[in-house]
C-alpha cells in the first residue's frame, strides 16, 4: 500500500473518531442516541438489544393486585432503577416479533388485578411516534394517542407478560403479549408497595371506569389527620441574603465550551450576562430566573427531533445545571412546526411541587423548567433556580380526604363558573403548593373540565377560606 493510502486511511479514521467524540461531547450528552447507537443497537431482544428505547414516565405506581399501590416520582433526572427495569421488559415484550396483539376497551379491574407497574403521562403521547422505533410491530392507528402504560410480568419464565397502552380518555387501549420475556419473572419479584402511612386506591380498579381520567391513583388514609413536613425554598446563587458569584459561575461554565469569566457583565438592572458568540446565559435576582440561549446555526425549519430523542437530549441538558439538586419530573410537552418544549417542575418525597399562579406570572412560566430542543440541540433553557428541601419537622396536618376536595372544588364551581351537574372530572392530585408569601405546605388540586381549583387539606384553612368566598 502506497504512503498516501495510509495516509488517506488513517485521516478517515480520524474524522469518524472526532465525530463520535463531538457526538459524545456536544450534542447535549445524547450519544446513547445518537446516530453510532442506531448502528450498534438496533436488533430484538432476543440475546441482544431491544430495537426501542421508551418515553420514562411522569409518575408511577406499583401495585401487588390487592388493591393498594405505591405510587413514586423519578429519583433521577428523567429516570429510576425501577422505571429501567420496565423498561427493558416492555423493550422485550414489544420486541417479539410473534407477541400477540389486542385492541379492547379497558378493562381496568382487569388491568389492575395483578401485580403490576403503572406508567403515567401528564399529557397524551403518540402511540405513532412512540412505537415507530419498533420495526415489526402492529398499532394500525387504531389508538392515536395515551397517557398509561400498564406492564404485568410473568410470574415464571415461560409465562406470559403483557403491556396495555392506554388512553384514559376515550378508555381505548392495544395490548401486546409475549412469552418470552427473560427478566419478566425477576421484574415481577420486585414488584412490592411500600408500608407506608400515605397508601393509594385506583378510582378505575374501585369503579370499573377511568372516572377521574387525568390520575388513576389517588392517596387515601385510613386514620386522619396525617402528620407531615412542609419544605422551605432555597434559591441556589444566595449566600446571606446576596447573590454568590462563585456559585453562579461555578454553574454557568457547564453551559460553555470554554469558559471565560471576562465574558460576563452586570447591567445596571444588577441581572447577570455571559455570553461568547454563540451562547448567552442570564441570570435574574430579582425573580431567581436562569436562561440559556444557544445562537447556533439549526439547519432547516423542520422538527426532525423524534420525541424520545428530544426527551433524552432535555435530560442529559439538565446535568450541565450543577445547582439543580432537586428532583425534577417531566409534566408535559410542546411539540412546534420547528422545535419540541420539555416542561419540567420540582417533586419532594415523591409529591409535586406546583408553582403559584402568582409566581408563574413572576418568573414568566407555567413550570419550573423549561427545554426547548431544535435539531437535536438545546436552543433554550428557563429555570427558577432554586431547591427545595424538607423541614424535617411534621408539624403540618392533613385532615382532608379527596373525596371532601371534590365535593369543595365542585361547590366552587357551582358559585363561579356556573350551576350544572359536573361530569368531566379532569384531574384531583395533591402535592405542594408554593405561593410568593413562601409558605409550602400540600394542597388538592382539582381540575373539572378546564377549570383549576386549588383545595385545602385542613378543615380549619378550607372552612376559613370558604368564608372568604
Amino acid at each position: 500500500m502506497k504512503l498516501y493510502k495510509i495516509t488517506n486511511f488513517v485521516i478517515v479514521a480520524l474524522v469518524i473518531a472526532a465525530v463520535y467524540q463531538t457526538g459524545e461531547l456536544w450534542l447535549e450528552g445524547t450519544s446513547s442516541h445518537n446516530f453510532f447507537h442506531v448502528l450498534t443497537e438496533g436488533e430484538s431482544f432476543s440475546g441482544k438489544q431491544a430495537d426501542g428505547n421508551v418515553l420514562l414516565a411522569t409518575r408511577y405506581a406499583v401495585g401487588e393486585g390487592e388493591g393498594n399501590f405505591s405510587v413514586y416520582y423519578p429519583d433521577e433526572t428523567g429516570t429510576s432503577s425501577l422505571l429501567k427495569e420496565a423498561n427493558g421488559v416492555l423493550n422485550e415484550i414489544l420486541s417479539d416479533k410473534e407477541n400477540q396483539v389486542e385492541f379492547v376497551t379497558a378493562d381496568w379491574k382487569e388491568i389492575l388485578g395483578k401485580r403490576c407497574i403503572v406508567m403515567q403521562y401528564d399529557f397524551m403521547v403518540s402511540s405513532s411516534e412512540y412505537l415507530s422505533q419498533y420495526k415489526r410491530l402492529k398499532n394500525n392507528g387504531k389508538i392515536d394517542s395515551f397517557d398509561y402504560i400498564t406492564i404485568i410480568p410473568s410470574r415464571r419464565p415461560g409465562e406470559e407478560s403483557k403491556a396495555y397502552f392506554v388512553n384514559s380518555k376515550t378508555n381505548e387501549s392495544v395490548c401486546y403479549t409475549t412469552k418470552k420475556s427473560q427478566s419478566a419473572a425477576d421484574f415481577y419479584a420486585k414488584l412490592v408497595t411500600d408500608d407506608q402511612t400515605m397508601t393509594y386506591i385506583s378510582t378505575g380498579q374501585k369503579t370499573g371506569a377511568s372516572v377521574i381520567w387525568r390520575n388513576l391513583f389517588l392517596p387515601q388514609w385510613a386514620n386522619l389527620p396525617y402528620q407531615y413536613s412542609g419544605l422551605t425554598e432555597v434559591p441556589a446563587f444566595e449566600k446571606d441574603g446576596a447573590v454568590s458569584r462563585v456559585d453562579l459561575e461555578n454553574t454557568v461554565k457547564g453551559f460553555f465550551r470554554n469558559f471565560s469569566v471576562d465574558w460576563s457583565t452586570k447591567d445596571e438592572g444588577g441581572d447577570f450576562i455571559f455570553s461568547d458568540n454563540q451562547t448567552v446565559v442570564k441570570y435574574f435576582p430579582d425573580v431567581r430566573v436562569l436562561e440559556y440561549y444557544s445562537y447556533e446555526a439549526y439547519g432547516n425549519d423542520v422538527n426532525n427531533t423524534s420525541l424520545l430523542e428530544g426527551y433524552q437530549i432535555s435530560c442529559n441538558f439538565l446535568a450541565n445545571d450543577t445547582s439543580l439538586s432537586t428532583d425534577v419530573y417531566l409534566a408535559d410537552i410542546e411539540r412546534k412546526s420547528t422545535e419540541t418544549v420539555y416542561y419540567f417542575d420540582y417533586v419532594v418525597d415523591n409529591l409535586p411541587v406546583s408553582l403559584s399562579v402568582a409566581l408563574q406570572d413572576r418568573i414568566g412560566s407555567k413550570h419550573a423548567i423549561e427545554v426547548t430542543v431544535r435539531n437535536q440541540r438545546v436552543k433554550k433553557y428557563h429555570r427558577y433556580v432554586v431547591n427545595y428541601e424538607s423541614t424535617g419537622k411534621q408539624d403540618m396536618e392533613l385532615n382532608v380526604q379527596f373525596i371532601d376536595a371534590l365535593d369543595d372544588a365542585n361547590k366552587t364551581y357551582q358559585k363561579t363558573v356556573e350551576e350544572k351537574v359536573i361530569t368531566d372530572v379532569k384531574n384531583i392530585s395533591l402535592g405542594y403548593y408554593v405561593e410568593l408569601s413562601g409558605d409550602i405546605g400540600l394542597k388538592w388540586f382539582v381540575t373539572l373540565y378546564d377549570y383549576l381549583f386549588v383545595t385545602e387539606t385542613h378543615t380549619d384553612a378550607l372552612a376559613a377560606m370558604n368564608n372568604i368566598s
